[in-house]
């Protein structure tokens, strides 16, 4: 896993992982608890977009497993994908953090 090259995207990968972070304490609950199919298949599809154009792919293929858990509707699949996107923003934060990106401190325990 890398950190973007283009300045620009660099320079908003913190907003990224708080921007994640807090979708998955609030959004993804919220639509596993009205078991909204299509808003899901929505949020994974924004995960996959948005993480692949940072170029973090292990994230966009969450991403991608969500949309599919979606039209499956297996939600009871959704807490161990949940489990790994939350590591993955944790190894971008380090990362980022490796290369003095300015993230607050409670980052870490947002999730």
């Amino acid at each position: 896993m890398q950190l973007p090259d283009d300045p620009i995207l660099r320079e908003l990968v913190p907003e990224f992982i708080i921007s994640w972070r807090a979708d998955l304490s609030t959004t993804l609950p919220a639509l596993v608890a009205t078991q909204d199919s299509n808003e899901l298949y929505r949020f994974g599809h924004t995960l996959k977009g948005s993480a692949r154009q940072f170029g973090f792919a292990e994230l966009a293929d969450c991403g991608a497993e969500i949309m599919e858990l979606a039209r499956s509707t297996q939600w009871d699949a959704l807490d161990e994908i949940t489990q790994r996107i939350s590591q993955y923003l944790a190894d971008i934060e380090q990362l980022a953090r490796s290369h003095n990106l300015p993230l607050p401190q409670s980052s870490a325990t947002n999730m």
